[in-house]
């Protein structure tokens, strides 16, 4: 039969009237499906059954499918139909009770009963005889047409009912006792059931995948919580609740049809491996590429493949080499990693050489005390990128074929998540088919060329110093203007425009709405270099007239205070209000500038990033130049939408290092654009400890230092449960110390022990042998931290009792001062809250409290002029703390130490003889706060 096709052609000529040929014809496949008298569907189905040799089942199943289900449920008689039923019924396929009703028909049948008595036996059973000799005469025309397209023969088309094996009873029963004959028949009835299970799988493969060849687009997958199923193109099902696996739900099914009533159900189901859609239907999945990256020990470049079908994830992730898939990109990314950034154990010459002066180079920056040197690394990308071909042919004879890059159009990338698999370059030569071009993206392609290459120029990738050393441009180059603004997350394209009150006027920041929160307001002052000199200018004529005229010249002083490297993190305001200061020689000039005015102060639109927020399909979200602002409006959903899909990254109830090595940051696909989170155990409320994936790497640090500590106190299990008993001294620690609650106490002493005895100043292990070698450590360390920590509580809660007996009924001028500061010291978790340099130190403080109350009659004017001095300091330190808290910022270590220096300057002030670890005074003090600031 040949098909017909419904297509336009071209005219017949005048001449010839030969017909032209369609544009569009079916294939051998088509042709075949064409002469099946039945839908599409099943007519792909039967042409599978040849492949995986199961005509014979198929038939059966496919003419069930095209005809009214056999099976009656009258509503009198639903509970008695569905007992009936379930002798057909199979656990794990729905296609199979098919399977059985026929076996079972046609074993009566065989059995030579009249059409009365089958009639009968099909009401026993609630079956249509009707039905069944429609289903039997459909199945004869299927089986004929078959045999006739010769895709099976006559034995293999009509099936037979399997002969069910009998038991045999052992040949050595015999000679056996009672309670040995017994043994030996369960032994015998468990393989037997071992020998049925083991054919039934094997058949149930072939005749499944058979079947998802038509039924492709009923495939589903359990959803997290269990009730439905995410089907093709994002739909959601459930499964008919007459389907015999309706009550274990297999994580991926296979349905015949999807009928909607009150809700979308799958009916006559059936439970499939997710491999098997990949390998029944190539050309349906489509494959997504994340996480491109270099692999140091692999020696290439990898990414991960995720397998999709209409949107539903087959496959979640797997590991390819990524030169196949983006050549490009993964050329790219060899040549940034492997040799810009130098992360391989090369040997070469040039490699060697390139190193060296680089570091050379290098030198000369610290010498001239500017960082304008040596060149970004996009120039060395461009070095290599110019040299190295975009495809390498090797061959026997180490005669490779090079195919250099596009330098007119090096910008032409082929992203990470697109689907494409690798094809062969139409430019290749037909000769060159049967040798496979390859992109330089490992070690091994790469040193092949190599090889190559140095024979014709030996010195092709040695660097020079003219490579390496910046020279003068003109004005408006991508150093001053770049194309795009760079974060840990990655870079965000920038665009320019000249056209005053125009809403776009300026420097526009395109950037997604996954990385809106990780945007720093003081970092997005600094605009790009070669527009803040204007807004600097502006800055300046906004200061009153005494003060702006210290900064005379103004492109002068800008230059200068542009080259003394303010960080470029925080606002620019304050440290050009302190430049200022220091230039004039003075700093009470900082007592002049109000700073909340000058940062009020207008300036033109142009002089601020405009901020073009986009989901991931490239949407416009916002527009505006008021980041504060755009995360209030969107920053909750920036913060949903940065964990979305990332949950193959996460795992729950860690209870053994078998995660593997995490590494420090991983990046992952979010549409076009590549995000960095952060890896790190986490102690989740309930107690467990979960893998979790964060959004800054100062959140996955503290987290991961608990999660630690939390798997390393499952290990030590013995360790932990002498240490719960407590520690030596504790009972009368714990008495001493009455304001804290003895369980209390006795778990932050716990915590604190564990933390210094497990971690300490150790780095966090990120894999399970560096795990455990901490282990091990942790074991050693453990009875010293105990003791040191049993005596320094000891001293410290004999102190406490010595001073709070000495303020007594608080009678003493000082009392309320110095409990409140004695109770701020030891307060509820103070042993954790104290770091471990200041233990020895606690005792101290409190005995120069004690002294400080037997000295104060003699002076209290001395006493307050000094508490007020440590107040002015203490005030400031509590600003500053406050204000980075607001600005969910952590204290640095400079800061504090700082705290810590303060109780040391009270030892020093009031309580001298008891001496302090190092000098300590209001003016150095004073100095370090400056120069903490400064920083």
């Amino acid at each position: 039969m040949k098909s017909n096709t419904n297509m336009p052609s071209e005219p017949l000529s005048d001449g010839l009237k030969t017909p032209t040929k369609p544009r569009y014809r079916l294939t051998k496949l088509g042709e075949q499906m064409a002469r099946l008298p039945i839908d599409p569907k099943i007519a792909r189905i039967l042409l599978a059954a040849k492949k995986h040799d199961c005509m014979a089942e198929i038939l059966v199943i496919a003419s069930a499918l095209s005809v009214q289900d056999p099976r009656e449920r009258p509503l009198e008689a639903r509970e008695a139909a569905a007992k009936a039923h379930e002798r057909f019924t199979d656990k794990q396929s729905d296609f199979l009770a098919y399977l059985n009703i026929w076996d079972s028909f046609q074993r009566e049948r065989d059995k030579g009963l009249s059409n009365k008595q089958l009639v009968q036996w099909c009401r026993q059973y609630f079956l249509s005889h009707l039905r069944m000799r429609e289903w039997r005469e459909l199945h004869r025309q299927l089986a004929e047409t078959v045999i006739e397209m010769g895709l099976a023969s006559r034995e293999k088309a009509f099936r037979r009912p399997p002969v069910q094996a009998q038991l045999r009873p052992s040949e050595q029963a015999g000679n056996q006792d009672l309670s040995a004959k017994l043994k030996q028949k369960q032994l015998d009835k468990k393989q037997h059931r071992a020998q049925i299970r083991a054919a039934k799988e094997a058949g149930y493969e072939q005749i499944h995948r058979a079947l998802l060849t038509g039924l492709i687009a009923n495939v589903g997958m359990k959803s997290p919580d269990g009730r439905d199923y995410t089907g093709a193109r994002g739909s959601h099902f459930h499964l008919f609740p007459a389907s015999a696996l309706f009550k274990s739900k297999p994580k991926w099914v296979m349905a015949a049809e999807l009928t909607e009533t009150t809700r979308l159900y799958a009916r006559d189901v059936a439970a499939i491996q997710p491999e098997w859609i990949e390998q029944e239907a190539p050309h349906l999945v489509k494959y997504h590429y994340f996480e491109p990256h270099w692999e140091q020990k692999r020696g290439e470049v990898v990414a991960s493949e995720r397998v999709t079908l209409y949107g539903l994830t087959v496959l979640p992730r797997r590991p390819v080499a990524y030169g196949r898939v983006a050549p490009e990109e993964a050329r790219e990314i060899f040549i940034r990693s492997a040799l810009v950034a130098q992360e391989c154990d090369l040997k070469a010459d040039f490699f060697v050489h390139n190193k060296k002066l680089i570091r050379e180079i290098a030198e000369l920056e610290h010498k001239s005390r500017k960082q304008d040197v040596l060149v970004d690394e996009e120039a060395l990308f461009d070095f290599y990128h110019q040299r190295l071909p975009e495809m390498y042919t090797p061959s026997e004879n180490n005669v490779g074929r090079a195919f250099m890059p596009d330098t007119a159009n090096t910008s032409a990338q082929t992203p990470s998540g697109m689907n494409a698999r690798p094809t062969v370059s139409d430019g290749l030569n037909r000769q060159c088919l049967s040798e496979t071009p390859k992109p330089l993206a490992d070690i091994r392609t790469f040193q092949s060329w190599l090889k190559q290459a140095e024979q014709e120029n030996p010195r092709l990738l040695f660097l020079s110093k003219e490579d390496l050393m910046q020279h003068a441009a003109a004005h408006i180059t991508e150093e001053q203007f770049p194309k795009f603004y760079k974060t840990a997350d990655g870079k965000f394209k920038l665009t320019y425009r000249f056209e005053p009150h125009h809403p776009l006027d300026g420097v526009t920041l395109t950037v997604p709405l996954t990385v809106l929160n990780r945007l720093s307001a003081p970092a997005l002052e600094w605009l790009v270099p070669g527009m803040l000199r204007e807004k600097l200018q502006l800055l300046i004529k906004a200061l009153p007239k005494q003060i702006r005229r210290i900064c005379v010249p103004v492109p002068e002083f800008i230059t200068k205070f542009l080259e003394s490297n303010p960080n470029r993190q925080e606002p620019v305001i304050p440290q050009l209000a302190r430049f200022i200061a220091k230039t004039a020689g003075d700093m009470r000039l900082l007592e002049q500038i109000n700073l909340d005015d000058w940062q009020a102060f207008k300036l033109p639109e142009h002089c601020y990033f405009n901020l073009r927020i986009i989901d991931d399909g490239g949407q416009e979200l916002a527009v505006g130049r008021n980041l504060a602002g755009l995360q209030q409006e969107l920053g909750q959903a920036a913060a949903v939408t940065f964990r979305d899909n990332t949950q193959e990254f996460e795992r729950d109830n860690v209870t053994a290092w078998d995660i593997g090595t995490l590494p420090e940051s991983i990046k992952f696909a979010r549409g076009k654009q590549q995000l960095t989170g952060f890896l790190g155990l986490q102690k989740e409320k309930n107690g467990n400890i979960a893998l979790r994936l964060f959004d800054t790497a100062e959140a996955a640090q503290a987290a991961h230092r608990q999660g630690v500590i939390s798997l390393m106190q499952r290990q030590l299990k013995e360790q932990m449960k002498d240490l719960n008993k407590g520690i030596q001294g504790f009972t009368q620690a714990a008495m001493l110390l009455k304001h804290i609650s003895a369980d209390t106490l006795r778990d932050d002493l716990t915590a604190a022990v564990c933390d210094r005895a497990f971690i300490g100043d150790d780095e966090l292990p990120r894999s399970e042998k560096a795990f455990k070698e901490q282990i091990k450590r942790a074991k050693s360390r453990l009875p010293a931290v105990k003791e040191a920590v049993s005596r320094y509580l000891q001293d410290t809660a004999a102190a406490y009792a010595e001073l709070n007996a000495k303020l007594g009924n608080g009678k003493h001028p000082l009392a309320a001062l110095l409990r409140s500061r004695m109770q701020n010291l030891l307060a509820a978790g103070f042993a954790q809250r104290t770091p471990w340099s200041q233990w020895p130190r606690l005792p101290v403080y409190l005995k120069a409290m004690t002294l400080r109350m037997e000295k104060y009659s003699g002076n209290p004017a001395r006493d307050a002029a000094r508490e007020a001095d440590i107040q002015a300091l203490e005030q400031m330190w509590e600003e500053k703390a406050g204000s980075l808290k607001k600005q969910n910022q952590t204290l640095s270590g400079g800061l504090k130490a700082f705290k810590w220096q303060l109780e040391e300057l009270r030892v020093s002030l009031f309580a001298q003889e008891l001496k302090t670890p190092y000098p300590v005074s209001v003016k150095r003090l004073v100095r370090e706060w400056e120069s903490l600031n400064e920083i």
